[in-house]
């Protein structure tokens, strides 16, 4: 049962050690060749790089690792559930959805939307609703970025087409219950689930106070988009997914468990350019890449009204990256805690990067990202797409013909 208010910091309040970090971290070994791991099956799965990349003879390969997405769609989240769909490292477990770029019944139709538009196959992936409204505050969108849907087109009109009937392709139950579900029975392997948040972490905060067996069993890592080391963007030192919830924020960090904060001074380094987009659409003239160079060219007209930027940076696909590859990251160790009570500044992610309050650090911090590196992972995700995509069309149009000879 998801507790109220009251009874949420209630149980937050009680003292819990930090448990032991025992589990190994994933050994991901940066390359510049073609990108491997190993399935389930023990078959490997191969995603081709650009052919102009130098070559390495015996590319390491990699177990693919446990994520859980907790998202609020979102251009830029749109681009993180291809991104964690398509790297044949990531086993995706499933998509949480959360208030936040819109309200949670609008970020909810648009994970769906993704999926189809993408070619995921949503029936076997869970998807579930999530929490509507911050803790304690009233809820907070960001239509002028992310419009009136939450992923709008040109046009203001949906970027993709909407399910008829959304509420039959949900998983039934309360979301951090089947977050819960979820994660537990990927933790059973032995390895530490990834949690990638890129929305508000209210869910997340839920389901760490709910659940606490999960910190004490050390059975997941929270990768989170959000935070800043210094200048904010929505408030003048608070980024806009700490802002909308910093109480939910607060909870993460003090929870206990391994956290890593992709901050903005890391997103705002990658920046969808003319170059990028013009990449994309160059490297094929599909249906499938146009409507991905609309989401970009929308996400760039808001961004250079509201924010001034000559090109939009895309955000939230960073925590994903990392979570592929942390080696495309320079990281530090630090002591993080969230303003809570400040009009001003409420949302702030005060980052001690000196010690200066001698406080046990509690979150991984990454400064700086191989923006090389990610867009070529973002290019293999939609490479990666389009040829399933393709294949499947492929499929249709052979058994219509068998069908009908």
């Amino acid at each position: 049962r998801v507790p109220s208010p009251e009874q949420f910091f209630h149980r937050t309040c009680r003292g819990r050690g930090a448990p032991s970090i025992c589990a190994a971290m994933l050994r991901i070994v940066k390359y510049n060749a073609d990108h491997t791991c190993t399935m389930s099956d023990g078959s490997v799965r191969q995603l081709a790089t650009k052919a102009a990349r130098k070559s390495i003879p015996q590319p390491v390969q990699q177990a693919q690792q446990a994520v859980w997405l907790d998202c609020d769609p979102g251009h830029d989240d749109a681009m993180a559930i291809l991104l964690a769909g398509y790297h044949p490292c990531v086993s995706l477990l499933g998509i949480s959805t959360v208030h936040g770029n819109q309200s949670v019944a609008k970020t909810t139709v648009n994970a769906l939307a993704c999926l189809r538009a993408f070619g995921m196959d949503s029936d076997n992936l869970p998807v579930v609703r999530g929490q509507a409204r911050p803790l304690v505050r009233p809820p907070t969108h960001c239509a002028e970025i992310h419009g009136e849907t939450g992923l709008d087109n040109l046009e203001g009109e949906p970027l993709f087409p909407l399910p008829r009937d959304p509420d039959a392709m949900l998983v039934s139950g309360k979301c951090v219950n089947v977050m819960y579900e979820h994660i537990s029975r990927a933790a059973l392997s032995g390895q530490r689930v990834k949690l990638v948040a890129t929305g508000a972490l209210t869910n997340v905060a839920l389901l760490l106070t709910l659940y606490p067996e999960l910190v004490e069993e050390d059975a997941l890592e929270v990768v989170f988009m959000g935070g800043a080391i210094g200048l904010g963007n929505t408030g003048p030192v608070a980024e806009f997914n700490m802002q909308i919830d910093p109480e939910a924020a607060k909870v993460v960090f003090e929870s206990g468990a391994k956290v890593t904060m992709v901050p903005l001074e890391v997103t705002h380094t990658a920046l969808a350019t003319e170059a990028v987009i013009s990449e994309i659409r160059e490297d094929g003239s599909s249906e499938f890449r146009n409507a991905l160079c609309d989401l970009l060219s929308f996400f760039k007209d808001t961004y250079k009204s509201y924010f001034g930027f000559d090109d939009p940076p895309l955000h939230d696909p960073c925590a994903v990256a990392y979570v592929i590859d942390p080696d495309l990251f320079e990281t530090e160790d630090m002591r993080v805690d969230v303003e809570t009570h400040s009009d001003l500044a409420a949302g702030q992610t005060v980052c001690d990067r000196h010690n200066l309050q001698k406080k046990p650090k509690n979150a991984t911090v990454a400064c700086e990202m191989d923006v090389e590196e990610f867009w070529d992972l973002i290019h293999n995700a939609i490479y990666a797409a389009e040829k399933k995509m393709d294949h499947g069309s492929k499929r249709k149009r052979g058994g219509a013909e068998e069908g009908g000879s």
